[in-house]
């Protein structure tokens, strides 16, 4: 059924501009818009027009407030459809009631706990067992003191998460919503235990991000604990709830920073994240392989870290 819901949509609205099949949710280029900028025939390329077809609304990014784009899927396909695609949708659409109950709620706020035994890696510590091990851990990968301070970085010293340096995360109302545990032993496995927590419901330490100042990208939390305003990725993986943050939250540009060998992902993360209100704002640095910014800074300390910065750049500088 849901094949024939995008085929009425592309009947009415041409071609899509994404399309998540799973979800449901789907891109076009929004008629209204480009009715304001006075186009006869053709599309303003935006593809600020979001549809929900298993859950049936309709948002543009761009002119929901100016225009009122925004309310059941019915309404939209009766505007701009005609009887026989109206007769047509009713015959194949989900069995749903549109509300817009959380309609604009698009970013998840997940809550969890520090593990039992955390410890604060400060003064107050020192004496206890595996203080000296955590620290001395955390010195060879160039972190001090500051940076230990910035993101109350500590350990755990018993039971499962034992011999780990714990790095939490804070969601945007200061409470904890993830944590990452890594061996500080080379010979412990798994390197990582994790909060339960699914990590694509929270947005990693987001009560230190600025939304007025570029936000960085990056895979991992020791990538991101030595670059300013940067949310760790938890791995190549743009979840939708980060996605959304970044299309509604982000007000100045974005920068994709991740390891050096990924540079395909590089690309895909770029063409996904410079549509709606991110277009043209999106950027990107290429680094050399073998090398991530926690390599970096531990080599080459701040200086290495703002020698990278500097060299952001538009993709279609790279191409």
């Amino acid at each position: 059924m849901t094949d024939y819901l995008v085929d009425i949509l592309n009947e009415i609205l041409g071609d899509s501009r994404k399309h998540n099949e799973t979800k449901g949710q789907i891109a076009y280029d929004c008629p209204a818009c480009a009715e304001d900028k006075d186009l006869v025939g053709v599309t303003d390329g935006k593809g600020n027009l979001e549809i929900n077809y298993l859950k049936g609304y309709y948002k543009c990014w761009a002119c929901h407030i100016k225009n009122g784009t925004k309310g059941a899927l019915y309404n939209l396909i009766k505007k701009y459809g005609n009887k026989d695609l109206l007769n047509r949708f009713d015959l194949v659409k989900t069995d749903y009631k549109y509300t817009n109950d959380g309609e604009d709620e698009q970013v998840i706020i997940s809550t969890t706990k520090l593990p039992k035994h955390f410890l604060k890696l400060n003064e107050f510590n020192k004496g206890e067992k595996n203080y000296k091990a955590a620290m001395t851990y955390l010195k060879k990968r160039g972190i001090g003191q500051t940076i230990i301070n910035k993101y109350n970085i500590g350990f755990v010293n018993r039971d499962e998460l034992a011999n780990r340096v714990i790095i939490p995360s804070y969601n945007v109302l200061g409470e904890v919503n993830y944590f990452i545990g890594r061996s500080f032993n080379d010979w412990v496995k798994p390197k990582y235990i994790n909060s339960e927590t699914p990590k694509e419901n929270i947005i990693f330490n987001e009560s230190l991000i600025n939304p007025y100042a570029t936000i960085y990208l990056v895979e991992g939390p020791f990538d991101s604990i030595v670059i300013p305003n940067c949310i760790p990725l938890l791995g190549l993986f743009l979840s939708d709830n980060l996605y959304w943050y970044l299309q509604t939250k982000a007000k100045a540009n974005v920068v994709i920073l991740l390891d050096g060998e990924a540079r395909a992902e590089t690309m895909d993360l770029y063409k996904k994240l410079n549509t709606l209100h991110l277009y043209n704002r999106v950027r990107v640095i290429l680094l050399k392989e073998k090398y991530d910014t926690s390599l970096i800074y531990q080599k080459y300390g701040e200086r290495g870290i703002k020698n990278i910065l500097s060299k952001t750049i538009k993709l279609k500088e790279y191409n």
